[in-house]
């Protein structure tokens, strides 16, 4: 029973994104060791998916749904009142987990919890996306890892891994593919495709943004362009494909800048004002509005961490000639919540008679 537990505590890490690499290593051993292993896993998981939780709004206003999922699959701590209880970070971050299914068969099912609802479509493909200020772990069928960014969409065919590795992405997603050299794993990015047999790599393709970066961690990478330029990229390495010059560059960076996003870190390097504004509202989930279009020459580089938005404004009006106002949440009728928006002009400037 002991060992039970251990396990149930385990799936609950995995489906909340707090399993260390150790313990999912575990965890795995476990699930292929015995059918009723996979079928616990699976239950455990309906009850996740299926608890009280309604919207990650009113999680963060009540302990019920916390303590229902506790009941049901009887873990966390106990209070001095014999009160199981999970902790509420766990919900930071939106989980896209694969179904025990991923072990067993050749294509993936993967489970959204996205806002309201969790959806899976199978028929023609699966379809994985997350809100801004969202991030998503999915696990696919072949044992390939992605941790996908904010505002970003992951698709593939119900058949993935049958025939080939293909998937579309929209946004940024951290890719740990797992290595077959008879099937490369194949992006398709629109004008643009990176073809993989086993590596760790971070791609970032916004629709509104004028470039797609591709930053090689690990291994090596093929990217085509267009259809008919080969490019061969190598660790430490990123291309930048500018989508209306139809230009590529490819460049020595440090890859931490780039994939560091995934410990909830932004990072800005003399990016200008408007590019960084954007980054900040996808990981903040806010709106921002630019009443003096002089400050979009500004550029910035800086490091974010675990900052509010409110910190995360005032450091910018400390470095540059700005100031803001914030317009904070406000409710509507079907529960659901407006961002806040965020007014951004430039500082006047005071000037001192002398007599």
């Amino acid at each position: 029973m002991n060992d039970l537990l251990f396990y149930r505590d385990l799936i609950i890490k995995f489906l909340s994104n707090e399993i260390s690499d150790n313990e999912l290593d575990l965890l795995k051993s476990w699930l292929e060791e015995d059918s009723k292993n996979r079928l616990e896993f699976d239950r455990q998981n309906k009850l996740w998916q299926n608890s009280d939780i309604k919207t990650i709004n009113e999680i963060y206003q009540t302990d019920k749904a916390w303590l229902d999922i506790s009941r049901q699959l009887e873990i966390g701590e106990k209070n001095n009142k014999n009160t199981l209880i999970i902790k509420k970070t766990t919900l930071r971050l939106v989980i896209a987990a694969a179904s025990l299914a991923f072990l067993v068969v050749f294509f993936g099912m993967s489970l959204w919890m996205h806002g309201k609802r969790s959806y899976m479509q199978q028929a023609a493909s699966t379809i994985i996306s997350t809100k801004e200020g969202e991030k998503a772990r999915i696990f696919l069928s072949d044992s390939t890892q992605v941790t996908l960014n904010s505002a970003s969409t992951l698709e593939y065919k119900a058949n993935y891994n049958f025939h080939d590795r293909k998937i579309n992405l929209t946004g940024e997603a951290f890719f740990n593919v797992k290595t077959n050299p008879d099937k490369p794993f194949i992006i398709h990015l629109g004008a643009m495709s990176v073809s993989a047999t086993g590596t760790s790599f971070n791609i970032f393709s916004y629709g509104e943004e004028n470039r797609i970066e591709t930053t090689l961690v690990e291994g090596s990478l093929k990217i085509l362009i267009g259809g008919r330029e080969l490019i061969n990229l190598n660790p430490g390495e990123q291309l930048i494909y500018l989508l209306r010059t139809n230009k590529a560059v490819v460049k020595k960076v440090n890859t931490e800048t780039y994939t560091s996003w995934q410990d909830n870190k932004l990072r800005l390097l003399d990016t200008p004002f408007e590019e960084a504004l954007r980054n900040i509202a996808r990981k903040y989930n806010v709106i921002f509005e630019i009443r003096d279009t002089s400050l979009l020459e500004l550029k910035y580089t800086a490091t974010f961490i675990d900052e509010s938005i409110d910190d995360v404004m005032q450091m910018l009006k400390t470095v540059s000639p700005i100031t803001y106002n914030i317009y904070k949440r406000a409710g509507i009728e079907d529960k659901e919540y407006v961002k806040p928006r965020i007014t951004i002009d430039k500082r006047k400037t005071r000037y001192r008679s002398i007599h």
